[in-house]
């Protein structure tokens, strides 16, 4: 059987240890399956490095550092959904399929339901502020499920310690979210839409939306809010496994 390998990329001012056990999991329970995480330019090792606000530029170099030898698929989770969008109507070749978590995309969804009211100012607040705080407001945003809630924290705050993400890497990620939209065509690879019904963030109707325009398969978890991966890790991965087979 043929190896696997998946590329993981993480949103708004997340890095790759923002998984948290999810990739290990994933690695795991798909067989033959190898699972990369990596981060984006402003966030995690590349922290000091200025984000680009242009998409075609933040995937050239996406696909300049990891261009895969064989085709490989992408998860992308909010932004990191949008980057795989447009990861594969760039360079098709790279790419078997993709899965988008939680992500909307203009023209299709319109910006009311691309952020929901009330997070930006969360947004804002949690990057005005620092340690503990700053982890404290972006979980309450993002996650539903509240067990190990100081343990996740704890180590969110290590992370930021230790790369911490600018207000100026900020601002560039969230105009990059807001202002790229896609194409009016339909995905040119195989396509996975995956929502939490209890997104605080992105309003779930962006990706029902999406799956009726480009008639692409789509679930959604009663339970789950953004951060889909931590919320739910193993009904994502059964649901991943299923696609795959389908």
């Amino acid at each position: 059987m043929t190896e696997q390998h998946w590329i993981l990329v993480r949103g708004l001012c997340r890095e790759s240890r923002h998984w948290g056990p999810f990739a290990t999991k994933m690695q795991k329970q798909l067989p033959n399956t190898r699972v990369s995480c990596i981060d984006l330019p402003g966030n995690g090792k590349l922290y000091k490095r200025p984000t680009p606000t242009s998409i075609s530029e933040l995937i050239n170099e996406l696909h300049r550092r990891h261009r895969p030898e064989q085709p490989v698929y992408l998860l992308g989770l909010s932004l990191g959904g949008i980057i795989a969008y447009h990861w594969m109507q760039e360079y098709p070749d790279d790419l078997q399929g993709i899965v988008m978590i939680n992500s909307s995309l203009a023209p299709w969804n319109s910006p009311h339901l691309r952020l929901q009211p009330g997070a930006m100012p969360k947004l804002i607040k949690a990057m005005l502020s620092s340690g503990y705080q700053r982890e404290k407001t972006i979980f309450d945003l993002t996650c539903s499920e509240i067990h190990h809630r100081e343990e996740t924290l704890s180590f969110w705050q290590m992370y930021q310690l230790e790369y911490p993400v600018s207000f100026d890497n900020f601002r560039r990620q969230l105009q990059l979210a807001i202002n790229c939209s896609g194409q009016p065509y339909p995905p040119r690879k195989p396509l996975l839409l995956v929502s939490g019904a209890k997104d605080q963030l992105v309003n779930p109707r962006c990706s029902e939306q999406l799956a009726d325009a480009w008639h692409m398969p789509h679930i959604q978890h009663a339970e789950a809010a953004h951060d889909l991966p931590h919320d739910q890790p193993d009904w994502l991965i059964q649901q991943i496994s299923q696609w795959l087979k389908e």
